[in-house]
């Protein structure tokens, strides 16, 4: 639709059995002379028009205009396609006969619609109209049409032609421009009143994570639990399980004063006794708010069941392995407002959140390499790719890839200086279909699913931490990631266990903004930088898919899990489906940690499970530049920054990467669902992570310790919504709530 002074316009294609007699009206008008119809018959007309790329143009419901569109190359301008911009489109228009009194600026107002319509597809617009047309040739100038040098006599079969090229950025600037605007109509995307399912859902995850934090205590009563959440005594039932978590039901929730508040009034009425700093609850109540109405929007969109999900038939390892991505819609087990987003909006989320599978292109920049980062694996192969990635880069110039929003919100304004100056060049857009993963700022190649994923920075605040990309960290992503291929690439475990590591293989940036020249670390220091990483794809035999580990959590909206889909097509019983999950997970976090001091992220966006015949058959860890770190003092590392003990760590510390990271932030999440839907009794759950534990040939002791630290994560962003923990720093920022009993204990 576009909205102009006068109404609304919208357009519709031409059907020549209905709109014969009408075109025949309008084209044998004597007014539209130039159009040379005027001894044609109707059924002239409809054929004619049979073939022919034609639209109706309507005011407020009554049809008044015709517009035509053409391929130059397919017409009698074929010739002058070299003069023209490439994607350029013809466009010939007419305005209907008047049927009554005359309305000021109607053909004005309609020309300008039309041309904004055909400039939404196409960068520049040419047209041919007759050198004695004056009324159009007036129109013309006013929309910014300029004459096409050399060409103001063209000689054409019926006409000598006055050929006219428009570009987008003149029409914009032109006498008509004013008069249209494109419009999209504003939708409500709730639809619904009162408390709904998604928000008891959310309800019964703050309360099953606050208890698990401590920042709540509920009292057990003979038939079910209470808990006091702000003035508020909310009842409900729940199956209780290890590490403290309750499964709650989120039918039973009820408040003994009254109807159940809404989960953001009951997070605003409990803010002093959550500890929530006063300058932070704005926004932190936002996040909860966006959280919600992400989780709404999910529920109003079809979804797949959790038996359709776990059938791959006739998709290729690629299309399973984004399905299953983009199916993954509950986001951090653990976090309650994990899907703020903040800085999205509502078009923003539907084209870019990885939960509608929408497919993008990105947006390409070279940058000049004296003012810029670039890293490159030693590995010859890698290196050779990002060779290849390189074709079409300026000399002396190094690629660096940009989120379209990115492109849109951040780089255009902020970044305008240095691509006037040439230090930045735009590339344009790239030709691969992109789609987005769980982590939102990274992109999977869908044309191509062997080249690597990309990531990118996106300056949109989510789950604690603005999602940009530092330069800077940038610089030593390749050489991390060499040096911990180059230690647990080889290691026997790892190979036994058929565990890889996704290695990000070359990395980008730009420090050559005026930000950088401030000397402080800033948000516009992390707004341009990317980085490469492998493929899962090449890497899986014959017969095998992969899977996002997320998904071993992933229920349907009938609350059937997909777990359970997998382990009855595997053939396996619950136990042996586990061993074998457990020993491509746990394993490698063991011997990362016990053989080699290294720990990683392993929460369960950062996994990738291989899955042959639907069970466990290796893995692949991801995510390693950032977040991959050495817990021992006296181990050299390639790069400082990946040195996270002071001197003054204990094993006890060291073994917190597996109690807080495996056992509390994924293993208890996966022992509870499998308990709750009759799976796998959660007493074997436990004692088979026990068994894994015990299998490893080393010294395990710091990891069966009866209780461990109980770190929350809640917390962190509850203290602060916007910075939770610095990245550099990461142990002193964490948040703890005494001990807690060690289920494998």
């Amino acid at each position: 639709m576009l909205l102009t002074p006068l109404g609304e316009v919208t357009l519709r294609p031409v059907r020549p059995g209905r709109d014969g007699a009408m075109l025949h009206a309008w084209l044998t008008h004597p007014r539209s002379h130039f159009w040379d119809c005027q001894d044609a018959s109707e059924e002239d007309i409809r054929h004619e028009y049979t073939d022919l790329d034609a639209w109706i143009i309507s005011l407020d419901g009554e049809d008044i205009a015709l517009l035509e569109r053409y391929v130059p190359a397919e017409s009698v301008l074929k010739d002058l396609v070299p003069h023209l911009p490439a994607g350029t489109m013809g466009m010939h228009f007419l305005v209907a006969p008047p049927r009554s009194t005359p309305r000021p600026g109607l053909t004005r107002t309609l020309f300008s619609t039309a041309v904004r319509w055909m400039l939404e597809d196409a960068p520049a617009l040419v047209v041919e109209p007759d050198e004695r047309n004056e009324a159009i040739l007036a129109m013309n100038k006013l929309a910014g049409f300029r004459d096409l040098p050399g060409y103001t006599q063209y000689a054409l079969p019926n006409k000598t032609a006055r050929v006219q090229l428009l570009e987008r950025g003149d029409f914009l600037a032109s006498r008509v421009a004013s008069l249209s605007t494109t419009h999209t109509p504003v939708e409500n995307p709730a639809r619904v009143t009162g408390i709904d399912a998604a928000e008891r859902e959310l309800i019964a995850k703050m309360l099953r994570e606050f208890i698990h934090e401590r920042l709540l205590s509920p009292r057990r009563l003979a038939d079910g639990y209470t808990v006091q959440v702000g003035p508020h005594i909310l009842s409900f039932q729940a199956e209780e399980h290890a590490l403290e978590h309750l499964s709650i039901d989120p039918n039973s929730i009820a408040c003994a004063e009254g109807p159940l508040p809404a989960l953001t009034q009951l997070v605003a009425d409990a803010a002093e006794a959550l500890e929530i700093p006063e300058h932070f609850r704005a926004t932190y109540l936002g996040e909860i708010s966006a959280t919600l109405a992400g989780q709404r929007r999910i529920r109003q969109s079809p979804r797949q069941s959790s038996a359709e999900l776990a059938d791959p038939a006739g998709d290729t390892p690629a299309q399973y392995y984004l399905r299953i991505e983009s199916a993954m819609t509950q986001g951090h087990p653990s976090f309650l407002a994990n899907a703020g987003r903040d800085g999205m909006s509502e078009s923003d989320i539907l084209a870019y959140a990885p939960e509608f599978g929408a497919a993008t292109r990105l947006v390409w920049l070279a940058a000049r390499k004296e003012l810029a980062v670039e890293a490159i694996s030693e590995d010859p192969q890698l290196a050779g790719q990002f060779s290849q990635l390189c074709a079409g880069v300026p000399d002396g110039y190094t690629p660096i890839p940009v989120h379209p929003w990115q492109w849109e919100h951040r780089i255009v304004p902020n970044f305008s200086d240095s691509l006037a100056s040439g230090d930045l060049v735009f590339l344009g857009e790239g030709t691969d279909l992109m789609r987005p993963q769980q982590s939102l700022r990274t992109f999977f190649n869908a044309s191509q699913p062997l080249s690597p994923y990309v990531k990118t920075a996106v300056a949109v605040r989510n789950m604690g931490f603005t999602r940009g990309l530092s330069p800077e960290y940038m610089r030593d992503t390749p050489r991390i990631n060499d040096w911990l291929h180059q230690t647990l690439g080889s290691d026997p475990i790892f190979r036994q266990h058929n565990v890889r590591l996704l290695r990000e293989f070359a990395a980008t940036g730009f420090v050559g903004d005026v930000y950088h020249g401030l000397g402080t670390k800033n948000e516009f220091t992390k707004m341009l930088a990317g980085l490469w990483r492998e493929s899962p794809i090449g890497h899986l035999p014959e017969g095998a898919h992969a899977v996002t580990l997320a998904a071993i959590l992933h229920r349907d909206s009938e609350g059937n899990a997909l777990v359970e889909q997998w382990i009855k097509r595997s053939g396996l019983d619950a136990a042996e489906w586990v061993r074998r999950l457990l020993r491509v997970y746990l394993t490698p976090v063991l011997r990362a940690l016990l053989a080699h001091d290294i720990v990683f992220m392993p929460h369960s966006e950062n996994v990738v499970v291989e899955l042959t015949d639907f069970a466990p058959s290796g893995s692949f860890f991801k995510d390693l530049g950032e977040e991959a770190a050495v817990v021992r003092h006296s181990t050299k590392v390639p790069v400082p920054r990946m040195q996270a003990d002071d001197g003054s760590f204990t094993d006890a510390q060291r073994a917190l990467s597996v109690h807080t990271d495996v056992l509390d932030g994924v293993l208890r999440h996966v022992a509870a669902l499998l308990d709750d839907a009759s799976v796998l009794h959660e007493p074997l759950f436990w004692q088979l992570v026990r068994e894994c534990v015990e299998e490893y040939p080393g010294d395990t002791s710091s990891i069966l310790v009866p209780e461990f630290r109980h770190s929350c994560l809640n917390r962190l962003q509850l203290k602060n919504p916007l910075t939770m923990v610095e990245l550099g720093d990461q142990e002193s920022s964490l948040l703890y709530a005494g001990t807690i009993r060690n289920p494998l204990a």
